[in-house]
């Protein structure tokens, strides 16, 4: 069985499909095919085990070593999750790897514990978001190169930083990526922005701010972007090249926790 029912128009698809038929890769190229063409794709209750998970993310892609063997617990209890603090900056719009040469290809989250409210997962499909715009905006905008930097991110999240804190992230990478990304393999083209683009190029700092927050305004309005809401078990799976991602805000001192598994990235970005 493998069955197919879009959510709505411009992203997310619902996938019905066995377990079995699921982890053994028989739908592999058919997975590939649709995350790339819907953005989101959902397999509701799945279910799926570490081990399991990992099985199905080697089908469609190679895996990203990051955790046990490549699944990482996701979570803002830091008995639980190592990287705790830095989850925090999932409330904001990003893209896996926007600070890398190479972004994730695809990420994936199953859900193991919820929050007792919020807690949501928006993914917005930013080749939609560039396909509607006008042609001579989509020709200003291939001229225009954003820098991102983890210091964006965590400038947002912890407004009140210390000087210790900007050296420390500080050290973690940053790159110059085009506004516009022109996918070779497919020929597709999508916007790339998101809490890590820190100031765009040969533009004041108040003109940059300003221009940054218009185009996010543009790209996640509601025909662009699909909110999950979630059951236990649920299995989400995104383009992560086409797409930014959120999770909706919930309690800091929430058990929430997802099991993520990241593909590596397939095309450098600048």
């Amino acid at each position: 069985m493998f069955e197919t029912i879009d959510i709505s128009p411009r992203v997310g698809t619902e996938v019905k499909i066995s377990k079995a038929d699921l982890v053994s890769g028989k739908y592999a190229a058919e997975i590939e095919d649709l995350i790339k063409k819907r953005s989101a794709v959902v397999f509701k209750g799945m279910g799926l085990s570490a081990e399991e998970q990992l099985e199905f993310a080697g089908t469609i892609g190679t895996v990203t070593l990051l955790g046990e063997n490549g699944l990482s617990k996701i979570s803002l209890d830091p008995t639980v999750s190592d990287t705790a603090d830095y989850t925090r900056g999932a409330f904001y719009w990003h893209i896996d790897g926007a600070n890398d040469l190479y972004p994730a290809k695809a990420t994936m989250l199953t859900a193991e514990t919820l929050s007792e409210w919020g807690g949501d997962t928006l993914i917005c499909n930013t080749y939609a978001a560039y396909d509607d715009l006008p042609d001579e905006k989509k020709e200003e905008y291939s001229r225009i190169k954003v820098r991102h930097a983890l210091e964006a991110t965590q400038r947002m999240v912890h407004p009140d930083y210390s000087y210790a804190e900007l050296q420390r992230w500080r050290t973690r990478p940053s790159q110059t990526h085009p506004l516009v990304w022109h996918h070779k393999d497919s020929g597709l083209k999508s916007l790339v922005m998101g809490a890590t683009a820190y100031y765009v190029h040969d533009m004041s700092r108040e003109d940059s701010d300003a221009f940054l927050a218009q185009i996010m305004d543009y790209a996640t309005q509601d025909q662009y972007v699909y909110r999950h809401k979630w059951t236990v078990g649920d299995l989400l799976v995104w383009d992560n090249t086409g797409t930014m991602h959120r999770a909706d805000t919930y309690s800091l001192d929430s058990k929430r926790l997802m099991n993520r598994t990241t593909l590596e990235g397939e095309e450098a970005l600048s």
